[in-house]
């Protein structure tokens, strides 16, 4: 009996010893991959697909890069193809750099709920302020080389707390997102685990490593393998001497440095190429204007069938000569794809062209409110501010707002009516409460007076940063027209608009605002342009500015709980909440239309494109679009 039971322990474990080295096998075989990659690794150029995978790659099933609700019909793509798009800035492909930017941190469609590992493989917090992060063992860069915490290491040490090369340590890696905050301590605990800690909370440093900013992995992770060669503490400044003397530079190591590192937004450059990336697609060629990607054969993620990711085997992106020239390559049916510089003024061009251009018009959401009155609350004007402080003078002028007007004539419908601001149209209410404020006496031409007797003017500066702004804002004017209020627009650059907001030279101005989870748009983020002197009380710590009124206070309060607590978490969304409540009620921006629509430009064959949600969240899903014919 004994050895009948040693005998079946035996096969067990031969059976167990068979499986597991079955499994090991299973594993290698898991994985598929592109053509052109297969062909690349049976010539003996590139090594297997197991190989060049890490050992636990991100998996994109359904949901994962677009949620659900806005991509139902997510489905395992097929291999193959190019994109075909364009840029009209030398050197520079928006549209290109958002499908290649990969950072640290992950949320379905450029959210903050439910962050995952991207390039790292897990994250732990303690504390709201110790983070521990893991990357992916068996990752690699672009061009075969390991990512280990060395490179972490190094980017800290030898980038970040290197004064020749970052002068200011950056406010991203600080308490709160802010320059005056105690700034990151690493601690490297292995080959693949690193540990990031701050002195006090700072649970926001997880949207920080997501999306803030359109952050992206280099911030804290570069090929140090790579960059070495051009750092004083590796490479000597005598074998430095012939790259430095190519580039016109003396000892100035540093400016050497600085141009052979590529930081994500750099990364659509021409002398980008060669630079070890962890992109979907890489950089290979750039002449007569004219950029050519292919796919990263070390590329981390795979769906749910093990196919290594991206299935596009290229992107190439044609310099037009401007967003004119763009459109035209879409009508003539040469382009696959295009959000940048898309218009809603064109969407009957692009309908009339579809069946002949090979394409399809996908209307999705801006990722930003693209009209709002900044009413500046600290212009020095004793009588104005008496009059815009009051709140009751900033409902009045919202509700004086005949924004459906504004939307059928500006954009064409595809907007909706804002629900951050008391967005009810009544003349009748805005006339009341414009009486309650004091505004009772009229000018012979009927606007309204000011306690000093004088017509209130209101000047509105408008840039052309987007083709909607000067047409809503000429409405704008009417609309204030129609309650008593003189108001006049004036058309501003935008480098100018920018000088005198920090200034605080502009009474109002009209411009786009961010209307994101992870953005601070709604309470105190927006009191650098509506209220500059406070805001510069709080950058320089009381000593400069004005110090704000508590309901400003407040706001400042509420971001500081918010930065503190952990991105995503209840107290985060209860917070991110109050702070909403906090702008309906005092309006210290008024939005004028949120929700508008954003023509996506994709090709008719083209799978895996979602069907609502943010356009440029697309982009940063772009890994898994797929030619489905």
């Amino acid at each position: 009996m004994k050895k009948f039971i040693v005998g079946l322990l035996v096969l067990s474990l031969v059976i167990s010893i068979f499986v597991s080295f079955g499994s090991v096998s299973f594993a290698q075989k898991k994985y598929n991959e592109a053509p052109m990659l297969a062909s690349l690794v049976k010539s003996g150029k590139l090594p297997s697909i197991e190989q060049r995978l890490p050992e636990k790659p991100f998996v994109v099933s359904p949901g994962v890069l677009i949620p659900k609700k806005d991509l139902p019909d997510w489905k395992v793509g097929k291999y193959g193809g190019t994109i075909r798009t364009v840029h009209s800035v030398a050197d520079w492909a928006p549209d290109v750099f958002v499908m290649t930017n990969e950072p640290l941190l992950s949320a379905p469609g450029i959210g903050t709920q439910g962050i995952k590992g991207n390039i790292v493989e897990s994250f732990d917090v303690k504390e709201n302020r110790i983070f521990t992060f893991k990357l992916r063992k068996g990752l690699k860069w672009s061009d075969g080389h390991p990512v280990t915490t060395e490179d972490v290491r190094f980017t800290y040490e030898d980038i970040l707390l290197n004064e020749k090369l970052t002068p200011v340590f950056p406010a991203r890696f600080r308490v709160g997102y802010s320059l005056k905050g105690e700034p990151m301590k690493l601690e490297i605990l292995d080959e693949y685990t690193f540990r990031v800690t701050f002195p006090k909370p700072y649970g926001g440093f997880l949207r920080n490593l997501t999306i803030e900013g359109w952050v992206g992995y280099t911030e804290l992770l570069k090929p140090a393998h790579y960059l070495k060669q051009f750092h004083i503490k590796y490479t000597s400044l005598d074998k430095l001497k012939p790259l430095l003397e190519k580039e016109g530079f003396k000892d100035e190591w540093w400016q050497l440095f600085s141009l052979k590192d590529f930081t994500n937004w750099e990364q659509t450059q021409a002398a980008s190429i060669g630079f070890p990336v962890l992109n979907p697609w890489i950089l290979k060629k750039a002449s007569g204007g004219v950029y050519e990607w292919e796919r990263n054969p070390y590329y981390f993620k795979v769906d749910t069938a093990g196919n290594q990711l991206p299935y596009i085997d290229k992107i190439v992106s044609t310099q037009v000569q401007d967003v004119e020239m763009a459109n035209m390559r879409v009508l003539t049916g040469d382009v696959d794809f295009l959000r940048e510089s898309t218009a809603l003024v064109k969407i009957p061009l692009y309908k009339q062209n579809e069946e002949k251009g090979g394409f399809k018009t996908v209307l999705l959401d801006m990722h930003v409110d693209s009209s709002a009155l900044f009413i500046n609350l600290t212009y020095n004007d004793p009588v104005w501010r008496k009059i815009v402080g009051d709140v009751r003078f900033r409902r009045a002028v919202s509700q004086a707002l005949n924004r459906k007007e504004i939307i059928d004539s500006v954009y064409y419908g595809y907007a909706s009516l804002p629900e951050t601001v008391p967005s009810a149209y009544s003349v009748a209410e805005a006339n009341k409460l414009l009486d309650q404020v004091g505004l009772t006496k009229r000018d012979a031409e009927g606007f309204r007076l000011g306690p000093d007797g004088k017509t209130f003017t209101m000047l509105i500066e408008c840039g052309a940063e987007a083709p909607d702004l000067l047409p809503a804002g000429e409405l704008v004017v009417e609309h204030l027209k129609a309650v008593g209020i003189k108001a006049t627009l004036k058309r501003i650059d935008p480098q100018l608009r920018g000088q005198r907001t920090s200034s605080n030279e502009m009474q109002a101005f009209l411009m786009w605002c961010h209307d994101q989870g992870w953005n601070d748009g709604w309470t105190s983020g927006i009191i650098g342009s509506s209220a500059p002197l406070w805001s510069r009380w709080y950058s320089t710590e009381g000593k400069e500015g004005e110090e704000p009124p508590a309901w400003v206070k407040k706001a400042y309060d509420i971001d500081k709980r918010r930065w503190e607590s952990v991105t995503g978490s209840e107290e985060y969304n209860k917070l991110w909440r109050e702070g909403l409540a906090w702008h309906k009620q005092y309006l210290p921006l008024i939005t004028i239309v949120e929700k508008v629509k954003y023509p996506m430009i994709v090709s008719a064959r083209m799978g895996n494109v979602p069907r609502s949600g943010f356009a440029i969240a697309a982009n940063f899903s772009a890994e898994q679009f797929f030619y489905e014919k």
